[in-house]
């Protein structure tokens, strides 16, 4: 039977590794860009990625269900994604007035 400690520590955990991910400029900018269903194709020359960039990020991002393969080639931010970017846009509004990602 797992304590409530436990369980609290388990979360915080999967909280560490998603800010991990989502901690890298160019996972940042595309668990931000696929709100909006986004295909591949779209991603790698809007963001001006390389298809292998694209498909390691996409994977570490996906692990942590922060963006989802909805059909083939074709992603988007996940729940958990969204919230987590609302965490990151909140935190950073506190810390930086202006609004701007440092």
């Amino acid at each position: 039977m797992k304590t409530e400690l436990s369980v609290g520590v388990e979360v915080v955990s999967r909280l560490a590794d998603c800010l991990n991910a989502i901690g890298h400029p160019s996972r940042l900018k595309i668990v931000q860009y696929c709100l909006q269903s986004r295909r591949f194709t779209d991603i790698i020359l809007d963001l001006r990625l390389n298809p292998a960039s694209f498909k390691f990020h996409a994977k570490v991002l996906m692990d942590c269900d922060l963006i989802r393969k909805v059909e083939r080639g074709v992603y988007e931010t996940t729940e958990l994604g969204k919230l987590l970017l609302e965490l990151v846009n909140k935190a950073n509004s506190l810390s930086n007035p202006s609004g701007e990602y440092e």
